[in-house]
Formats: structure tokens, C-alpha cells, sequence
């Protein structure tokens, strides 16, 4: 099956965390592509969806990111132990790509579906840029530009 959906972690993967909302750097070129690229970009976060939302409306409001590129973002309701791709409607776990800091919540039969990316709490950074470069050469081993 054919990768459709790249599900993002929100905190210490997208920002600092959910209070501060702090940008990672490269931000905007990251989900630019994440857009251009997949079909859907979910998020995927323990945070809850007010709070998430709020988050990013807050990066829009600090004019950090512009807001066609953070509004689209689905959100993935979930409970458990960990991350299960099975949650992200309308898409089959073979799928969907989970980006995310923390390998704890990623499933151990879907780790072939996660990239790790460091976590990030601030300052210098060039992680999502490394991420994209990944899911790059992903997608071209299944044939795609």
C-alpha cells in the first residue's frame, strides 16, 4: 500500500510544547512539504485538541507560521497505550508515517511506519530538515517523486 497519510507528534517534535508553543526551526519549509507531498498530514499528539489547536493558533497569531499551512492539519483522537496507526480515519496503518520524539509511544509492530526525530526543547536546530530529507527517500523507494 501506498504511503498516504504522515502523522505528526506535536510536542518536542513541531514546537517546545503546547504551553509555549515555541516554532521549531524550519517549521514552515517542513510542513510545506508535508503538504505538497501526502495526501493528509494528521497530528498525533497526548495533547488534547483544544489545547492543540490553541497552540497553533497561537503560531499563527505570533505570525510564525502562516495559517494555510498549520489549519489544514487533521487531529487524531486516541486512547491507550501507545500511538496505533489504526486510529487515523480513513487510512490502513501500512498507510500512514508517524513522526514523533518518543519512541515509547510508538507501537512495536508499527516501528517500520515511525521516523524518530531528537526531541527538541529550543535554540539551534536542524532536525526537520534531516526528517524531510527521510521521508523523502521514502517516498521515492515506493516510486514516488
Amino acid at each position: 500500500m501506498a504511503i498516504r497519510v504522515l502523522a505528526l507528534d506535536l510536542e518536542r517534535t513541531l514546537i517546545s510544547d503546547a504551553n509555549r508553543a515555541d516554532p521549531r526551526p524550519g517549521l514552515s519549509a517542513f510542513l510545506a512539504f508535508c503538504h505538497a507531498r501526502f495526501e493528509r498530514v494528521v497530528l498525533f499528539t497526548t495533547v488534547e485538541e483544544p489545547d492543540a489547536r490553541d497552540a497553533l493558533d497561537r503560531l499563527i497569531t505570533h505570525n510564525h507560521i502562516p495559517a494555510e499551512l498549520l489549519t489544514p492539519l487533521g487531529y487524531v483522537p486516541w486512547v491507550g497505550e501507545h500511538k496505533d496507526l489504526a486510529f487515523v480515519a480513513g487510512a490502513a496503518p501500512e498507510e500512514v508515517l508517524l513522526v514523533d520524539d518518543d519512541a515509547g509511544w510508538v507501537r512495536p509492530d508499527q516501528r517500520d511506519r515511525w521516523i524518530a526525530i531528537e526531541p527538541w526543547d529550543g535554540g539551534a536546530d536542524r532536525e526537520l530538515a534531516r526528517v524531510q530529507h527521510v521521508l523523502a527517500e521514502r517516498l521515492e523507494a515506493e516510486g514516488r517523486p
